[in-house]
């Protein structure tokens, strides 16, 4: 197993022990399910596997703030 799958796999437990304990303090379902049994099923058997997604090439990324060029340029026109 190398770094990143471990990490993953760690994080993956931490989630679905917390989830857990919040399920186990919260009870049971409204219509009476009990849902720690199914909880313990997921941490003992794992969930579906999850595959990252690529976002599509016509996508494109929002910039979240100003290039380093938009910067200098407003510090030229301050000057």
């Amino acid at each position: 197993m190398n770094f990143f799958n471990w990490i993953r796999e760690g994080v993956r437990q931490a989630v679905l022990l917390g989830v857990s304990e919040a399920v186990e303090s919260i009870g049971t379902s409204p219509n009476g399910e009990d849902m720690s049994k199914r909880m313990l099923e997921v941490l003992r058997h794992g969930g579906p596997e999850i595959q990252p997604t690529a976002l599509p090439l016509s996508a494109k990324r929002k910039k979240l703030g100003r290039s380093l060029g938009e910067i200098q340029a407003g510090l030229e026109k301050s000057a």
